[in-house]
């Protein structure tokens, strides 16, 4: 019977946020890319007489940084939200092996919470690359009304779900840049014939070979060896990661491109998501995403003091551009190269909301 009554609230819970996902307000909208939503901790009751519950929490980036402060306030807040009945303990930063292994983990129960990259997680159950196909997203103001709390976040939690992963809340990877040595890309033409570092990732290989560039697709361990080696010319990333992969010393030149926007999420498996309560899912969901909301907002800020005390020399893309234009045009030529691939509705609304 109590089963059954814990079954039953959880699925009000759900419902409840995905109905108040719908109606646009701003607390309702941070809840549509969790599954049990913020709002829903309102009504989730006081978690403090609960049974206790423990998980581990991991991210693939060693060392200091905001995913290792992320790890540490989200400790915080479930224990504070939960009333004591939520503890957490951090795993040190990439001692668990890469994306693709930690999302393997999450799915098998192994490992209970996650911040991994999205498309990491994509490396591993497939099927999500059209949320960052090139020029879909160019603005942070795009990205929190489709990716943070539109459409684009529900889908992700959905298509997640199906592969047992929960997918609580957002938190963040930044948009994709260029930085460069040999020199600036400023056309297309400055593309031709340059060798970019670039992810296994097919969106961001097919980018630049539409735009004339070579793209190699090399490790983040080996791609300051292969800069140092002029094995290639330049490096795809955030501006936030070109510094933790210990690029930035050797690039001259960053353009900022924002062609491609890479989201990252905190995750749970399954197994330890149905060990809480609905008080306490509504309490770790609270906690998420007010973790989540601090990841990006240092994040960006983090981005912008690289970039202002940087040596290299940055390159804005404007809108209104001619260059911006034939990116744009290039990017979306390659969509409909993925139509077989994704879901049509998807790629309808792909072209509605971010087409020319």
């Amino acid at each position: 019977m109590k089963r059954k009554l814990a079954l039953f609230l959880t699925f009000a819970l759900l419902t409840t946020s995905l109905l108040s996902a719908c109606g646009g307000s701003g607390a309702s909208t941070q809840t549509a890319s969790n599954p049990g939503g913020a709002a829903s901790s309102a009504s989730g009751g006081d978690a403090s007489k609960d049974p206790a519950v423990t998980f581990k929490v991991n991210n693939t980036h060693s060392g200091e940084g905001v995913q290792d402060t992320t790890m540490d306030l989200l400790i915080k807040l479930c224990d504070q939200y939960s009333g004591g009945t939520i503890k957490g303990t951090k795993i040190a930063g990439g001692s668990l092996g890469g994306e693709r292994e930690m999302t393997e983990m999450v799915q098998l129960g192994t490992l209970d919470v996650g911040l991994i990259a999205d498309m990491g997680i994509d490396s591993s159950i497939g099927g999500l690359g059209w949320a960052w196909l090139p020029f879909m997203i160019t603005s942070y103001d795009q990205v929190d009304k489709y990716y943070i709390n539109g459409w684009i976040g529900q889908e992700l939690t959905k298509e997640m779900a199906a592969k047992g992963i929960v997918r609580v809340a957002a938190t963040e990877n930044e948009f994709r840049e260029c930085g460069t040595v040999s020199r600036p890309i400023q056309s297309m033409d400055d593309f031709k014939g340059l060798k970019i570092r670039v992810p296994e990732v097919d969106a961001c290989q097919d980018f630049y070979k539409a735009c004339g560039a070579i793209p190699a697709a090399i490790s983040t361990s080996e791609t300051l060896a292969a800069l140092e080696q002029k094995t290639v010319d330049g490096v795809d990333n955030s501006v936030y990661n070109l510094k933790s992969m210990g690029v930035l010393d050797d690039i001259k030149y960053v353009t900022m491109l924002n062609y491609m926007y890479s989201g990252a999420s905190i995750v749970c498996s399954q197994s330890f998501w149905d060990k809480m309560t609905p008080a306490q899912q509504a309490a770790f969901t609270k906690a998420a995403t007010e973790a989540g909301a601090s990841f990006r907002k240092s994040m960006r800020a983090d981005t912008q003091t690289i970039i202002k005390n940087g040596k290299f020399k940055t390159y804005e893309v404007k809108e209104d551009s001619q260059f911006y234009k034939d990116l744009k045009k290039v990017a979306v030529n390659l969509w409909s190269t993925y139509n077989n691939k994704f879901d049509s509705s998807i790629m309808e609304k792909i072209n509605k909301d971010f087409g020319v």
